[in-house]
């Protein structure tokens, strides 16, 4: 049995309570929650008949107390590296929320800690890496069916948010709370699923677009173009003002294509000859390669299921019984991609990642004012 504290009791961390105390998770028991709103602390506990948890208002007595195993951070994005660290520090097994951090530097000193505590198991809690449908592309990508890689393009406009959104919670939509709008919150689950199917770009030009239609400060419409290793390219557009939006993710290879509309439904495309090979041995100059075409219906992964399968990897994980779905070291890839995106934005050029940490923080303290 893992003694799982919690560090940080808002949303987020309640709903992985819920999931919890009804059994979903297995092979735990919350023994510890943290918060400086000791009210508030003592509420959940009762609401979730927490018997075995300690309150504490200070994070570092929790993981002093030696009642837990591992611990989850679910405070705000700017304290998860210095928290972390602190207890991986301490050998304690670590799960994080995304993002995993904001500033560059942080992220540096994270890594070193990890390193220096290889018996410390740690993780992110990108959950969508446990959908089904993701792990099958991932496969099909590791086993190279698709062969080469030519493009990857990603449209993601259904994360509709209304003002409301933003005007119910005084830091949503701002640097200083936030560190960036769609990509650092809405996408960053899938910006975490496309580097970890096709890893990071060598080079990208971003456009972020702010404060569209919304009294924000932070983008709230992206548009990304990518350039991979052995000329692949890629297109990456994701928007929250867009009712009903859509969600279509393509890869294109030199030995077919990948579809997928809204994750429910993935088409598979295998050429019959190499594209590359074809290219260089047709006689006509108007031929096409025939394929084959299977079409899937993905049953749809419900959310809180993908929650309760991460937390549980991590749990066999500290068991010794799985390897780490969503390791830090692939959750600070992704900030890479987020920074390179934010960095070329604002600079308004071309940029190799990774990109310059002094000048990205730099400029992101400039906007937080």
């Amino acid at each position: 049995m893992i003694r799982i504290g919690i560090a940080g009791i808002g949303f987020i961390a309640e709903e992985y309570i819920k999931l919890i105390t009804a059994g979903s998770i297995q092979n735990a028991r919350i023994t510890a929650l943290s918060s400086r709103n000791a009210h508030h602390m003592a509420e959940i506990k009762e609401k979730y008949q927490l018997t075995y948890a300690a309150l504490f208002t200070d994070y570092e007595s929790m993981l002093d107390s030696g009642r837990i195993d591992m611990v989850m951070i679910c405070t705000p994005h700017f304290q998860h590296p210095e928290m972390a660290i602190k207890a991986i520090n301490k050998g304690i097994h670590t799960l994080i929320e995304k993002p995993i951090g904001v500033f560059p530097e942080e992220l540096k000193a994270l890594t070193e800690s990890i390193t220096a505590h290889p018996e410390v198991k740690t993780g992110v809690l990108y959950c969508r890496r446990t959908n089904p449908v993701y792990a099958n592309i991932k496969h099909m990508l590791k086993k190279g069916e698709l062969g080469k890689l030519k493009r990857i393009s990603w449209i993601i406009t259904d994360m509709y948010r209304p003002q409301f959104y933003f005007d119910c919670a005084s830091w949503r939509g701002t640097y200083s709370a936030e560190g960036g709008g769609i990509l650092m919150n809405q996408v960053s689950h899938h910006i975490d699923l496309l580097v970890w199917l096709c890893g990071l770009p060598e080079a990208m030009q971003a456009h972020c677009y702010t404060a569209q239609e919304r009294n924000i400060e932070v983008e709230n419409e992206v548009s990304i173009t990518m350039e991979y290793a052995g000329n692949a390219i890629g297109q990456f557009i994701a928007s929250t003002r867009e009712c009903p939006g859509s969600n279509r993710l393509e890869i294109s290879g030199s030995r077919g294509q990948i579809i997928l509309d809204n994750e429910s439904t993935l088409t598979l495309r295998k050429l019959e000859v190499d594209e590359t090979e074809y290219a260089m041995t047709t006689k006509n100059p108007f031929g096409r390669i025939r394929y084959k075409e299977e079409i899937r219906n993905c049953e749809t992964a419900v959310h809180t299921v993908m929650q309760a399968n991460i937390v549980n990897n991590f749990i066999a994980a500290v068991f010794g019984n799985e390897d780490v779905l969503c390791p830090v070291e692939d959750a600070i890839q992704a900030q890479l991609f987020i920074q390179g995106a934010y960095l070329s934005s604002w600079l308004e050029k071309k940029l190799h990642l990774p990109v310059d940490a002094g000048i990205y923080t730099q400029e992101l303290k400039k906007r937080m004012g």
